[in-house]
């Protein structure tokens, strides 16, 4: 931590204790929320996926994105309040892989995986090429490679609690488990599935299907922590269950469901193509709240995906919709927290990613920017000017 970065740790400390806590405090860091930073990314392409590293506290600071051949990670807290590219990979073609655009993303918990003693933060990266690459943000180089995918990688997720296993979804529907300790699959499923999202502690994971239809898949014990072997997979015809979920007739999903989260250990949110959010208790096997985010357009296949993010604690989501207007949700009850909007942009947002604090709401709209929405407590030394930028929508309630 420097100088610069512990002087507003501490003068947040004490403007969050006046306000009367860390949850009051988030409610009014979203209400004021300005469009402040502004990042074009080299490779001007949409950018397909944004997310914060919560594998970890410490490392909460990390953001990573991945558009046409590029992933980039980058520290949200650099200096301060200053945004700082780490690391930046090009998956260009080599002896092992193809190259290729890049479509996914997600972060590993590196726990009992790393060989570093101050650890270390693991981004996995996949698309095109149907391998898998595993990169070390420490050594700023990919550690490993999974191949056994034949079509696209499409969709990546991982357990928060259990180090080294990575979740990945091909084009074709193939799910693959695997285990970095020995760099192998140690699982294979084939499904119809479009999105997929594995609980905290590994031992199920969920897939949304083209229709709306939700399965549940447990995972073995010996895939969640398997002893090394040959690192040949089993074709796995695992017991899979579709969830028969209580919900209101206007919550129901009707559309694919192109992304899903898990918001603790119990619940699951998920968003249909056509903007429809639902929060599930999946222990009570019901819903929890739903939403409708207003301006989403059915169609245009993966490429047009709006991808939610949320933050560690599941209290608040994230989501985009096809004109560049970005909004927050109350998981608890679906209240639509604020509403914000780049300015001279009108294209969809790819992905959103929200601050543990919910002072930044970043954005990734049109070919390669990234917008970071900012809280400022009010006597920060702004401009007038600044304080009423025309990009803010005052906050309203949620429409189902």
């Amino acid at each position: 931590m420097n100088a610069e970065e512990a002087s507003q740790l501490w003068n947040r400390k004490d403007e969050v204790d006046q306000i009367g806590g860390p949850a009051a405090h988030r409610q009014l860091a979203l209400k004021h929320l300005k469009l402040k930073t502004v990042i074009k990314e080299s490779h001007a392409s949409p950018v397909h996926h944004l997310i914060f590293n919560y594998t970890k506290k410490s490392m909460q600071n990390l953001f990573a994105t991945v558009g046409k051949d590029q992933a980039t990670v980058y520290d949200d807290l650099h200096m301060g309040d200053f945004i700082a590219v780490v690391v930046n990979f090009t998956n260009q073609k080599t002896e092992q892989t193809m190259g290729g655009d890049l479509h996914a993303c997600t972060w590993m918990n590196a726990s009992q995986v790393t060989r570093h003693p101050h650890g270390d933060a693991l981004l996995a990266v996949a698309g095109a090429d149907h391998s898998i690459s595993l990169i070390s943000i420490v050594e700023a180089r990919v550690v490993s490679l999974f191949k056994g995918h034949s079509k696209a990688v499409i969709d990546l997720t991982a357990p928060s609690d259990c180090p080294g296993m990575l979740v990945s979804l091909s084009m074709d529907g193939n799910i693959r488990l695997w285990h970095a300790s020995h760099q192998q699959c140690t699982a294979s499923y084939i499904s119809d599935a479009l999105s997929l999202a594995v609980s905290p502690d590994g031992s199920h994971f969920v897939t949304g299907g083209k229709k709306g239809a939700l399965h549940i898949y447990q995972i073995p014990d010996q895939c969640q922590d398997p002893m090394p072997s040959d690192g040949i997979e089993t074709q796995n015809k695992a017991e899979h269950e579709q969830l028969n979920l209580e919900c209101s007739t206007s919550g129901k999903h009707t559309e694919g469901i192109d992304c899903m989260q898990f918001l603790g250990a119990h619940r699951l949110a998920t968003k249909s193509v056509d903007g429809r959010m639902n929060v599930w208790d999946l222990e009570e096997r019901k819903q929890i709240s739903t939403w409708k985010v207003p301006s989403c357009t059915v169609g245009g296949g993966l490429s047009s995906r709006c991808r939610f993010g949320a933050t560690p604690d599941g209290a608040y989501i994230c989501v985009g919709n096809t004109t560049g207007e970005v909004y927050v949700y109350d998981t608890s009850d679906g209240k639509r927290m604020t509403h914000v909007a780049p300015i001279k942009v009108s294209a969809p947002v790819r992905a959103c990613g929200l601050s543990p604090d919910c002072r930044h709401l970043l954005a990734v709209v049109g070919n390669g920017f990234i917008f970071r929405f900012e809280y400022r407590r009010p006597d920060a030394q702004v401009s007038d000017k600044e304080n009423v930028d025309a990009n803010m929508v005052q906050s309203d309630d949620a429409d189902d």
